[in-house]
């Protein structure tokens, strides 16, 4: 055997014991899966460990029985749970954090679970006095409360003592130490992000770039001396390698070895996108956009998105009418004026529409010109402040929604005046009217309401990021979580 054939055979081996290594030690399923995955376990094991010996005085007779029941209700604990934002990366760094998307989803599934044991259980097995009783439903919903908040605080608390003990900590190589190292360093050392990367640097020279004034602490950067990418990766048994160099004259051969044995290498932008969920415009390029994954619009997904929209839509509005009742009497007895509110909006194509909402400021409120809401708007009504803080004044875009004008789901629809004054002051502001306007949005569900430019350029990210990974999945994920906004309001103006 050659010295050449036997420095290959070796560096496979070396190649198999770093994958095999990196794998059982490092390469730990994302922390958000284990967490929705003990949620899963323990809620389900839990139930059936306390509905199990009190199943026959429950009048449930059978295991079948008892298997649906226990589906129903660790699946509606999950749905909740995800809807309150319990698997949200700003929920999975304190204890304290986790336990209020735990307790509202806790005060919200008793009261779903009793019309859905007492309708759907009740057609299911009408024979059954349990789910024809409302007071034995209301008993069993308290008793799944009690029990999803027993396990859920349990859960958690074998999560952060997995946590603090590093099981989810992902070390990166980072090629660079310029700018856009630096801007890497000071996102992940953000608090959400504790516990969770194990960061090192190493200068752009290892792939033949220029060098740059490091940016980066010097005890995070790596000497690479005689080194290569490989060897560097593999001592330091990272789980990933993001380029983020200063220019882009570098050699891809030994990128492609470390790819070629599985170990992920990112482009800056991409890993950018990744972790926070919005296309970054301070470094974004239009070749990335171009020619990186996204912006996929299959006709399915255009039918399906449709027939949600008028589905969820017309279910809202007539579940929601008592709500548009008492809020409208609400208004009228405060004051003269218009209960209903028309705004020309602009949605998909530059098209403009009129769009519909409670009036919740004064009616002279825009005698000035149109002007962006501010912190405690004196414009706003005391009825207004009330309709505001929980989105009442947002269902009669229902309406929008079922004429075509609107989707649930989308960029938030801005009015002409702003949308001409924001295209010239922000590149690529226009593209978000190349999908329809939605009454919620992935930049809602990220950001606080947003009143200035720079506000409007944050926004912007996200609604790029949502255009650009669009799928029906993904707008009823931004449905659940909306669902967080309106019980735990944020921003509102």
């Amino acid at each position: 055997m050659t010295v050449m054939a036997r420095e290959a055979v070796a560096r496979a081996r070396d190649c198999d014991i770093w994958n095999s290594k990196r794998a059982r030690l490092s390469n730990i399923p994302d922390a958000v899966a284990i967490l929705f995955l003990l949620d899963l376990v323990c809620l389900s094991l839990t139930y059936v460990a306390v509905l199990f010996p009190i199943h026959v005085r429950l009048d449930i007779w059978n295991n079948t029985q008892l298997a649906v029941l226990t589906g129903l209700q660790t699946t509606a604990s999950l749905v909740l749970l995800y809807a309150a934002g319990s698997y949200r990366r700003d929920a999975l760094v304190r204890f304290s954090t986790a336990m209020i998307p735990l307790s509202i989803a806790l005060g919200c599934s008793a009261a779903l679970l009793i019309p859905v044991m007492h309708v759907v259980m009740g057609a299911i097995y009408p024979s059954q006095l349990i789910y024809r009783s409302i007071s034995r439903c209301a008993t069993l919903a308290l008793l799944g409360s009690g029990i999803t908040l027993a396990a859920g605080m349990g859960v958690r608390l074998a999560f952060f003592a997995m946590s603090r003990r590093n099981w989810f900590q992902r070390k990166i190589l980072v090629i660079g130490t310029g700018e856009k190292a630096r801007y890497i360093f000071d996102m992940l050392s953000d608090e959400k992000y504790r516990g969770f990367c194990d960061l090192s640097f190493v200068a752009e020279n290892v792939l033949g770039g220029q060098g740059v004034e490091p940016q980066v602490p010097e005890v995070r950067i790596v000497k690479a001396g005689d080194r290569s990418v490989f060897d560097i990766a593999a001592e330091l048994r990272v789980d990933s390698i993001v380029v983020a160099a200063e220019n882009d004259a570098l050699l891809l051969d030994p990128l492609l070895t470390c790819k070629t044995v599985g170990l992920p290498v990112l482009e800056f932008n991409s890993f950018i996108e990744r972790e926070t969920g919005r296309v970054d415009l301070r470094w974004v390029d239009l070749s990335w956009l171009v020619y990186s994954h996204g912006f996929e619009i299959r006709v399915m997904d255009i039918f399906l998105k449709r027939l949600t929209d008028l589905a969820v839509a017309l279910v809202m509005l007539w579940a929601a009418l008592p709500v548009l009742a008492m809020a409208a009497l609400a208004i009228r007895l405060e004051g003269r004026g218009p209960i209903l509110f028309r705004q020309t909006r602009v949605t998909r194509g530059g098209r403009t529409f009129e769009l519909y909402k409670l009036r919740t400021m004064r009616v002279d409120a825009e005698r000035n010109g149109a002007q962006w809401a501010a912190e405690r708007d004196p414009r706003i009504t005391k009825v207004g402040n009330v309709l505001r803080r929980f989105r009442i004044d947002e269902i009669p875009q229902l309406l929008n929604v079922l004429k075509g004008d609107m989707s649930l789901v989308g960029p938030r629809p801005e009015r002409p005046v702003f949308v001409a004054q924001l295209s010239e002051q922000i590149i690529m502001y226009n593209l978000r009217h190349n999908v329809k306007a939605g009454i919620t949005g992935w930049a809602q569900l990220n950001y606080p309401y947003g009143a200035s430019v720079e506000d409007a350029r944050r926004k912007l990210e996200y609604d790029l990021f949502y255009m650009k990974h669009f799928n029906v999945l993904r707008d009823l994920a931004i449905l659940l979580q909306t669902c967080r906004i309106v019980l735990w309001p944020q921003g509102v103006r």
